[in-house]
């Protein structure tokens, strides 16, 4: 280290010397382990599946996550744009999102699925794209 600043004719620093922790004043601060909590507005989990694609399709991303926490108010076109976004799906490819038996519409949202088909339909859903 000192060749280098000797050769370009600079002045070698100084070794950095440790500084004394000052003490805290006051009552020690108790240290909290990583806690996270759902906010309330995040009240549905959903299973996402991709459950397959017509040939000549394209390319496209498998999804990172299965699992997503979104609003009840969210509606199955902000499923869709999420899906899209996250997949790197052509906008001419169509994205059926299918609960059950059952093809959900792009107006309708998750709480109203959950109060309609049951608690345990807003669990598994499966993507379809078509093009």
């Amino acid at each position: 280290m000192h060749d280098f600043y000797k050769e370009r004719g600079l002045e070698v620093p100084k070794p950095a010397v440790p500084q004394p922790v000052p003490a805290s004043r006051g009552r020690p601060r108790k240290v909290l382990g990583s806690v996270f909590r759902i906010p309330p507005e995040l009240d549905i989990s959903i299973l996402l599946e991709f459950i397959g694609a017509n040939e000549g399709t394209g390319n496209f991303k498998p999804l990172e996550k299965k699992f997503v926490r979104v609003s009840g108010e969210a509606t199955i076109g902000h499923v869709e744009k999420f899906l899209r976004r996250k997949m790197d799906l052509d906008p001419a490819c169509q994205v059926d999102i299918i609960c059950g038996d059952h093809l959900l519409e792009h107006y309708q949202t998750l709480r109203e699925i959950r109060q309609v088909i049951g608690e345990s339909a807003v669990q598994p859903k499966e993507v379809m794209c078509q093009t």
